[in-house]
């Protein structure tokens, strides 16, 4: 393989995560039609590597693509953040799940068990205060009716997100309180949509709402939608988090691929009440879980989506140039054995 750029002739580059191909930074392969490019770090234009050494290659990188922990798509093209700052372009349909547990697993029990400390102390503290009041006074009701009452004031002045909508102004400022009235609802449309009413708490500074208390509701749709369920679902997240529920989570956003197809779903969801329709602190776990994947995994996509239209639009014309060149220079026989591999 040549190390330097076929257009520019400047250097390609090298890595130490592609054994067979230890030229380039961003590598891009079909798997369909066995074609592998390492993409110029200079001009971003394709270079076409010898078939010799394609094949073995490109399924070095469609295993180590499966693996990658950070990887997006789009309908026919895909990009991986690999070890030692590698990019893997994968030409193709989708893969699926898109959305795997081990991309979140280990973020969601880390939480999980800092959320039980912390609840932990909380809980080792009230029981050892009320058993001190029962010593001195048996004042154990009252104590109780005191502390329940804190945790309520703490929840309602104190600040626990705050967000900046896509059109700019003030931040949106919410306390645990407002989070857990937060909720999902339908927004009428052609066609019709979704989005988070919130409270209206703007223009707060610091860690406390200072007694300021939201006068209406806010209704945030679109990308100010995505933001505010990123923001608002992990401060409700509680002890959710356990491999059962994230294997579960995983499944509902197998099941429902997209967020509104997800948000249609849980919005559904009622805790016995008609009131409590859509609203997010009655949400159960799994539910949760899965639409704060999918807020997560639909802003990361809307921050990549230029760059992945960028690198389709290569794609095309070095797919281009590639049909010529292998026109010419491979042998008939190249098309059984293409044929083979993707019926494998």
């Amino acid at each position: 393989m040549y190390h330097t750029c076929l257009y520019c002739s400047k250097d390609l580059g090298s890595n130490d995560v592609i054994e067979t191909l230890p030229v380039g930074r961003r590598l891009a392969f079909d798997e369909a039609k066995g074609r592998l490019w390492v993409v110029c770090p200079s001009c971003a234009r394709w270079n076409l590597v010898p078939f010799d050494s394609r094949l073995e290659t490109i399924d070095v990188c469609e295993r180590i693509f499966r693996d990658a922990r950070k990887r997006f798509s789009t309908d026919n093209i895909g990009l991986a953040r690999v070890g030692d700052g590698i990019d893997l372009v994968r030409i193709g349909p989708a893969l699926r799940p898109e959305f795997a547990a081990w991309r979140y697993g280990d973020r969601f029990a880390s939480r999980r068990r800092r959320n039980i400390i912390v609840g932990s102390t909380v809980l080792v503290a009230g029981v050892g205060g009320i058993i001190g009041l029962q010593v001195m006074a048996g004042s154990v009701g009252g104590f109780q009716f005191v502390l329940q009452g804190a945790i309520q004031s703490y929840e309602r002045h104190r600040i626990a997100t705050r967000f900046v909508r896509e059109g700019g102004g003030p931040p949106i400022t919410l306390s645990r309180a407002d989070v857990k009235q937060s909720r999902l609802q339908r927004v009428e449309g052609a066609p019709p949509t979704w989005g988070i009413s919130v409270p209206a708490r703007v223009g707060i500074r610091g860690k406390w709402t200072r007694g300021r208390r939201p006068s209406e509701m806010i209704m945030l749709t679109g990308n100010d939608a995505v933001v505010a369920l990123g923001h608002v679902l992990p401060v409700i997240a509680g002890t959710a988090g356990s491999r059962k529920q994230v294997r579960a989570a995983v499944g509902l956003v197998e099941e429902h691929t997209t967020l509104e197809a997800l948000v249609t779903r849980t919005r559904q969801q009622s805790s016995g009440s008609k009131p409590s329709l859509g609203r997010l602190g009655k949400l159960g776990a799994e539910p949760r879980l899965a639409l704060e994947m999918l807020a997560n995994e639909d802003a990361e996509r809307r921050w990549l989506e230029g760059e992945l239209k960028l690198l389709e639009h290569q794609w095309r014309e070095a797919d281009r140039l590639a049909a010529i060149a292998d026109g010419l220079a491979l042998p008939a026989t190249i098309d059984d054995e293409l044929a083979e591999r993707i019926s494998r």
